[in-house]
């Protein structure tokens, strides 16, 4: 029972995690390249299906989603859900899945906008604007170089 519980605590946090990224994310396109750029090409071809995995209890999909877009030791954490995921019976996976539905789980009605960054060698952070709801808050995401690619960090998985 407590398995079943600290994973659904631990699913939970990933989902919201990834959820306050989505919103404070920049939506203009990009690559890798550059702080912003990865926090731009998260948003725009990963937050969603990052999401759409957590919802349907696809933690694997949802950690093979990640390596295109946070750092190893995000992935890695994410992996270990998987991996807790996977080896739960299947009725303790619908318990951990409980309150998780396959509705959009990124609302419609934020907007951001994307700040000041800074580099140091081979980390950055970059300032994010979000609004939802009719209120705003600032955000700071971390950043890593890995591979020659930036990697949003410490999400907390």
């Amino acid at each position: 029972m407590q398995t079943k519980r600290r994973l659904a605590r631990r699913a939970t946090t990933a989902i919201g995690g990834a959820f306050a990224a989505a919103l404070i994310l920049a939506a203009c396109g990009g690559s890798n390249d550059t702080p912003e750029g990865a926090v731009e090409n998260f948003l725009d071809n990963g937050i969603e299906d990052l999401a759409n995995a957590f919802g349907e209890g696809d933690y694997q999909k949802a950690a093979d989603t990640a390596g295109d877009y946070l750092c190893a030791e995000d992935v890695e954490g994410l992996q270990g859900i998987a991996d807790e995921f996977d080896g739960l019976s299947d009725e303790e996976k619908e318990m951990a899945q409980e309150g998780m539905d396959n509705e959009s789980l990124i609302p419609e009605d934020w907007s951001y906008e994307i700040g000041e960054s800074s580099e140091d060698g081979d980390t950055a952070t970059v300032e994010v604007e979000m609004t939802e709801d009719g209120e705003t808050s600032s955000e700071t995401m971390d950043l890593v170089k890995e591979d020659d690619e930036w990697r949003i960090c410490n999400m907390g998985f």
